[in-house]
């Protein structure tokens, strides 16, 4: 039978142990900065609550009590460490959270429960997330429809235009895109993992990036982008689709205008697009399509009278000093893109021979 003293002395021994808990859990939550880390928070809120109760409930037991006393202080430890490092509400309302690298952590809520996100600073914001984080941690805001903003994976996860792909739940990353251009220059929109080829052609399964040494997903320079008109501009270009397909640039010369890749693939900044260089591409793709049988012989011989016009105007509009005026390099570009589209069109079409 207890003695009068028994209850009085639990509720002292939950006391101090809810007290011993309580002094260690706030270093702990002064590291929550995400969903994730709230979650980890809890669980070793629980341990370490469980431990110092146990501790001091032992300690201050009576003699020959310390065993009952380090239960029932390793029971009371655990419940105020368990509650004291619950992870917020927000957390169930989440689309996910960025971390320190900017790489998107998907979580796996409801789209109609998702109320916001965590930034890389561990900071609540409201809506989901429409923009990105340029070279220097910064913020950028978006200049499209929030709407387009991001997608919904096979699993049900939110996942940002911009960030090129998500942790999952068992930390591994998941190289993705909002969708792609097909070869008629068509927007398929929907999760989709590939890359383009220099020709504006999508390949399944290609790599548009890689790991870093600290396993950070960086994107390389792409080989160009469809415009606003579905035209591809080659060059080495910075930036994104949204869902519907609008390109949104992540970097100055991202649009390809002003920017070619090397031999190497790497972006040389201040170079125009040349156009012999992109006239010599095209002649390779031509004949490798109507060799391969993906163009038919027609077609072929057609764009390559079309691309022997634009060589004989480019030579006709070169000036004393070999250089072409702004306007006159416009204008071969114009056609050297009609050309690429209907070289595109033709091909996914079909029309093989």
């Amino acid at each position: 039978m207890s003695s009068p003293e028994t209850p009085q002395k639990m509720r002292k021994l939950f006391l101090v142990a809810g007290l011993a808990a309580a002094a260690l859990i706030p270093s702990l939550a002064s590291a929550q900065q995400s969903c994730e880390a709230q979650r980890g928070n809890q669980v070793a809120g629980t341990i370490v609550g469980a431990g110092a109760g146990a501790l001091l409930g032992s300690s201050i037991a009576g003699r020959g009590d310390h065993t009952t006393g380090a239960v029932i202080g390793g029971v009371g430890g655990a419940v105020v460490g368990n509650q004291l490092s619950a992870p917020n509400a927000d957390c169930a309302h989440a689309y996910g959270y960025y971390d320190r690298n900017s790489q998107w952590h998907a979580n796996a809520v409801a789209r109609a429960d998702a109320r916001g996100y965590f930034d890389r600073n561990g900071a609540w914001v409201a809506g989901a997330p429409n923009g990105y984080y340029d070279a220097s941690g910064n913020w950028m805001a978006a200049r499209t429809d929030p709407s387009a903003s991001g997608y919904t994976d096979a699993n049900g996860r939110w996942v940002p235009a911009s960030a090129n792909g998500y942790y999952n739940d068992r930390g591994e990353w998941v190289t993705t895109a909002s969708g792609y251009y097909d070869g008629a220059g068509r927007w398929v929109r929907g999760q989709a993992a590939g890359a383009y080829d220099p020709y504006g052609d999508w390949t399944p399964g290609a790599s548009s990036g890689h790991l870093d040494a600290s396993g950070a997903w960086i994107a390389d320079a792409q080989p160009g982008y469809y415009d606003a008109e579905h035209h591809w501009r080659s060059g080495a270009a910075w930036g994104y689709y949204d869902a519907e397909g609008r390109w949104i640039a992540t970097a100055p010369g991202a649009y390809g205008s002003q920017v070619v890749v090397d031999q190497n693939g790497q972006a040389q900044a201040g170079l125009r697009r040349d156009v012999d260089g992109r006239a010599a591409r095209l002649e390779q793709r031509i004949r490798i399509s109507a060799d391969n049988g993906s163009l038919s012989r027609a077609d072929a011989d057609r764009d390559l009278r079309s691309l022997t016009s634009i060589r004989r105007q480019e030579a006709d509009l070169r000036g004393g000093d070999g250089q072409l005026s702004p306007q006159s390099d416009a204008m071969l570009q114009a056609r050297l893109d009609r050309l690429s589209d209907r070289l595109r069109q033709s091909i996914g079409d079909g029309r093989g021979s």
